[in-house]
């Protein structure tokens, strides 16, 4: 654990798997004997800082490209690196010692760290669980709402047609005699007199036998010359409701009273640096103005200078805090530097490491042509974060800052066997790219040391 972040395991088989390399004979040994020494600071850096899978990592390939690669290479065995590989194989044996110290170590961290997987696991499967159970008991309680307010809605629909049905009823009291009084030609008297005689008859049984039906006579007899009476409806007969109609009832709002969601559990891993990518790397922003002045005299003359971008490691970060301008020759397509002894001895007494080198066409646009590009894999193959820095001062695009595409530039340039200085690869525009667009570059306005070792 790092604070509130939790760090991600691998087991030593994953960690051995990463810590492979292999040469190309084809790059001069001189690069690898570079490669191997930084290799060796930066495990040592990453022990000091608690970073220990990191650490493991860089001692085993220290010690798989010292003891295992170079014997391999083509320039192995000769004089002129014979104190070197005996300086790295001393080194080598202080790492197998570390890589020894530090397995332990790391078998029980990823002992831990597999525990914390399966906690975190059935953690995240109760939660997951929890809010099931949540959306389960809201949508129980919604349907119970939605029901009720059906139910309610039924109800005030059946009383307003009970409503509706009363108000077609005829008033308390009323009768037909009512009804028909004042109308010319009936007497009132004598209906209500007919009616009981009527329904006395019809009561009684014998009555239906004695009755007598008249002889019927047509006669004709004069039509007066009246108007036809005219009846008046009772005013009473159909009451008209008074007020509006009583109103729906309000839909009840549904109150929630299912389970609180649980928090989310925030779970931060700190990806291990060789599984998310290219480290930062931080440039200061006045290096290209001081290294143009500096060099001025040589592109007014038309010639190109380069320098070394020298920095240190801290808390996985690289960060460039020297210029150093070695000893070199020069045309106007071209750049070499002399005397490297002297340029290693500097930055190995002031633990300097090379991040990348910078260099001027004076000439030229700004552009990586195919020297550049062959002498950049060297710096990349030493350092994955490595740049190269191009000055273009006589034109718009004044400077670049380029790295070698990985995939495929890295692998196209590291198997050209190309012989003639300048050359096409194929998939050129592939090869390289900006190394600020790729995210890792960073120009801040930092203090810088410059260094020149010409005047030496």
């Amino acid at each position: 654990m790092r604070g509130n972040k939790v760090e991600k395991c691998f087991s030593v088989k994953e960690l051995n798997d990463r810590a492979k390399i292999a040469p190309v004979e084809s790059t001069p040994i001189r690069f690898y004997i570079r490669s191997a020494e930084q290799l060796f600071k930066q495990a040592k850096i990453y022990q000091q800082e608690g970073d220990l899978q990191t650490s493991y990592i860089l001692y085993m390939r220290f010690c798989n490209l010292v003891i295992n690669e170079l014997s391999k290479h083509v320039e192995y065995g000769q004089p002129a690196y014979k104190t070197s590989m005996l300086s790295l194989k001393k080194s080598a044996m202080v790492a197998m010692t570390e890589i020894g110290a530090l397995k332990p170590a790391l078998e029980e961290k990823y002992q831990e760290y597999q525990q914390y997987i399966k906690q975190r696991d059935e953690t995240r499967q109760a939660q997951i669980q929890a809010q099931i159970q949540a959306m389960q008991a809201v949508d129980m309680l919604r349907q119970h709402s939605d029901s009720h307010h059906r139910h309610e809605a039924d109800r005030a629909a059946k009383e307003r047609h009970d409503l509706e049905w009363a108000s077609a009823l005829p008033a308390p009291g009323w009768t037909l005699a009512k009804a028909l009084e004042g109308v010319p030609g009936v007497n009132a008297t004598q209906m209500t007199q007919h009616r009981h005689t009527y329904q006395q008859d019809y009561n009684g049984a014998d009555g239906l036998s004695e009755i007598q039906y008249p002889e019927y006579k047509r006669q004709h007899h004069p039509r007066p010359d009246v108007s036809a009476p005219t009846v008046t409806r009772p005013q009473s007969f159909v009451p008209t409701p008074t007020g509006p109609p009583p109103a729906l009832p309000r839909k009840p709002v549904a109150q929630s009273t299912a389970p609180r969601l649980p928090p989310k559990i925030q779970i931060e891993e700190d990806v291990h640096e060789f599984s998310q990518g290219l480290r930062t790397l931080i440039v200061p922003v006045r290096l290209l103005d001081r290294f143009l002045n500096i060099v001025r005299p040589n592109t007014n003359r038309k010639l190109e200078t380069c320098g070394i971008l020298a920095g240190v490691l801290s808390r996985n970060k690289l960060t460039v805090t020297t210029l150093i301008i070695p000893k070199q020759t020069a045309t106007s397509d071209t750049c070499s530097t002399t005397n490297e002894d002297e340029l290693f001895e500097y930055q190995s007494e002031r633990d300097l490491m090379t991040l990348g080198w910078i260099h001027t066409h004076p000439t030229q646009t700004c552009f990586m042509s195919s020297v550049d590009l062959h002498t950049h894999c060297s710096y990349q193959l030493m350092l994955p974060e490595a740049i190269a820095i191009v000055c273009a001062p006589s034109h718009e695009k004044d400077y670049g800052v380029f790295r070698l595409t990985d995939p495929p530039g890295l692998q196209v340039i590291t198997n050209c066997r190309q012989k003639p200085l300048f050359h096409q690869h194929p998939g050129e525009d592939d090869i390289y790219t900006d190394a600020c667009d790729q995210g890792h570059v960073q120009l801040i306005d930092l203090d810088l040391d410059i260094v020149d070792l010409r005047g030496k």
